[in-house]
């Protein structure tokens, strides 16, 4: 029986494929992604953080700003590749968040997962996410820095919230059905 030696990744017809990987560091924090159509077309973002972050959360937030674009781009089916053996393995169910930061940003991916109806989460090693992991580490205004790729700045972590105000506060026939809901 022959064996294949390159490491297969499952990109069936029609699935996106998306690496991501984040850095951080006593200088610097941000993240690298690499989202790539059925078709070729590949979407580089490079984002820095304008906060202090863990690895654990800087991984979140690159995992978090591609499935923000995969959602807006309305992607059906993607493959998602990362290097970080904590946020595959939570995001899988194999392992349960229990740091209330990490159970914040796993409860985030869990909703933006919601929207793509097929998708996989897939643990690679460090060598096969190189480029992904050197987005990670670019710099705005960096001679490092592809025309094609996007460099956006992310100024707070995705898991806080910002303020929400109620629209409306007005009784309407509705009102009667939500407090018997609520109530019984």
């Amino acid at each position: 029986m022959v064996m294949d030696q390159e490491p297969k990744q499952d990109t069936s017809p029609g699935a996106w494929t998306l690496k991501v990987d984040g850095s951080s560091t006593s200088e610097r924090s941000g993240a690298g992604l690499i989202l790539k159509s059925p078709e070729g077309f590949k979407i580089q973002t490079s984002i820095s953080f304008g906060f202090p972050a863990t690895n654990n959360q800087a991984e979140y937030e690159a995992f978090i700003a591609e499935l923000k674009l995969s959602r807006t781009l309305r992607v059906q089916d993607l493959k998602i590749y990362s290097d970080s053996q904590i946020v595959v393995k939570q995001t899988n169910g194999e392992y349960i968040a229990k740091d209330p930061t990490l159970v914040k940003y796993q409860t985030l991916v869990q909703s933006y997962l919601a929207s793509i109806p097929r998708y996989q989460v897939i643990q690679i090693c460090r060598e096969e996410n190189e480029e992904a992991d050197t987005l990670s580490k670019l710099v705005q205004n960096s001679s490092d820095l592809d025309c094609s790729v996007y460099f956006e700045e992310l100024l707070k972590p995705s898991i806080e919230s910002g303020e929400v105000l109620e629209i409306e506060s007005n009784h309407n026939w509705m009102t009667p059905f939500i407090k018997y809901l609520e109530n019984g």
